[in-house]
């Protein structure tokens, strides 16, 4: 058998995508995946706990448009489409808010959120935090939030970009797992896992690939790995053309998003429609908490930008520490006789992704779709940083490498 035509590097949901479209097409590829799974961010861990659940990605986000749901309706993986969170409740100051207080948290957030996007929508490339102003005790919560939800600091994230997102605040859980889904979606796609592409050499009419397998010779390459990944320079990517998409999404980077895990011996004591609550201890950053829908057993802390940095760069000790220490303020110190096994993610740490999802830099919105409309000729580049619409998502990564392989197919390959 000769080199296939197209080679994808990445087998996340942007390298699922493109191989997807690629065989549809017809066109003889294959993905090289470094890591030893399919995914990427999208993983369902069915280990470390007596239940699985999502380290990376769990909601199907603007699930009413998101084309990831079809696909999980003909492969049988469940997701509950529900409305809102159920009951949702905030301790701070030592105690539960009581409504009026919830309210004015979600009222705080609102605003911020209308206030970014009126500031993407006049074309503002400034810092999120520019548009945020005093709300006193919400404070912390709104930057929570924000922090969840760009993987970033308010002060890091472009409002331009921000503004990007199409969201028609449809998010139903996954309740097999969105790891699950991709993985069951790459089935049958040629996937060579252990297999990092260390450099992209330009030759005539084609890409040359080089592995620790050998070279492949190729007419094209769809690159998906993390802009993080791209920005440590472990693949060489010596194609000209290429160069002012990898100097653009130099601004773009990844932020920092961890979680923490906690397997129950029985249900936490809490009304039944909580599904979602968030504990903010004096002196220390929020965490909110969920409980996956059918995981009665099962609690998910959620940190992300400096909070998640920090506890993730201190070790897995640390932030099961930090998660118990909280749940305790809340629900006192018996609490710690029902934890039956705490664990963290360590997306940062991970050679393969280094981080949780993108957003341009303030004053670089604009080199996010500079790179989005770049043609690099027979080297493209896709992934969630790379979705004109739906980034940080992963059926925004997927929609990515659909387009940017249907694209090669059209322009470059003519097939």
């Amino acid at each position: 058998m000769g080199d296939p035509r197209v080679v994808i590097v990445g087998a996340g949901a942007a390298g699922v995508g493109a191989g997807m479209a690629l065989a549809d097409a017809g066109v003889d590829f294959v993905i090289l995946e470094a890591a030893s799974r399919v995914g990427g961010r999208a993983f369902t861990d069915t280990q470390s706990l007596p239940d699985p659940w999502d380290q990376g990605c769990h909601w199907f986000h603007s699930a009413d448009v998101n084309p990831l749901v079809a696909h999980a309706d003909g492969l049988g993986v469940r997701y509950h489409p529900r409305e809102g969170f159920g009951e949702y409740r905030y301790w701070q100051k030592g105690r539960w808010l009581d409504e009026a207080g919830r309210d004015a948290q979600d009222a705080a957030l609102d605003a911020a959120v209308a206030a970014i996007y009126a500031a993407g929508a006049e074309g503002r490339d400034v810092a999120v935090s520019e548009l945020l102003p005093d709300m006193g005790d919400c404070n912390a919560g709104r930057r929570h939030i924000l922090q969840l939800m760009a993987s970033h600091d308010p002060e890091d994230v472009s409002a331009l970009c921000y503004a990007d997102y199409a969201d028609t605040h449809a998010n139903w859980p996954v309740i097999d797992g969105y790891g699950t889904l991709i993985a069951r979606m790459a089935e049958g796609l040629p996937v060579r896992l252990n297999t990092p592409v260390r450099a992209l050499r330009e030759r005539p009419c084609g890409v040359t690939v080089v592995t620790d397998a050998g070279d492949i010779a190729a007419d094209a390459v769809i690159v998906t790995v993390s802009t993080n990944v791209l920005a440590t320079g472990v693949i060489d990517i010596s194609v000209p053309q290429a160069r002012p998409v990898l100097d653009a999404l130099a601004h773009v980077p990844c932020g920092f998003y961890e979680k923490i895990a906690v397997a129950l011996k029985r249900p936490i004591d809490m009304e039944d429609g909580v599904l979602s609550f968030t504990v903010e201890p004096d002196g220390q950053p929020p965490v909110n908490w969920q409980r996956p829908v059918g995981r009665d057993l099962q609690l998910l802390g959620h940190l992300g930008g400096t909070p998640a940095r920090d506890l993730g760069r201190a070790g897995p000790q640390a932030m099961a520490d930090f998660g118990l220490e909280q749940l305790t303020l809340a629900f006192g110190t018996d609490f710690r006789d029902e934890v039956q096994a705490i664990v963290s993610t360590g997306w940062q740490a991970n050679p393969f992704v280094r981080g949780a999802y993108s957003e341009a830099r303030p004053g670089h919105g604009a080199d996010r779709h500079a790179a989005i409309a770049a043609r690099t000729g027979r080297v493209a580049f896709a992934g969630e940083a790379l979705s004109p619409d739906a980034q940080t998502t992963c059926h925004g990564a997927w929609a990515s490498g659909q387009a940017v392989a249907r694209r090669l197919l059209a322009e470059e390959l003519r097939v």
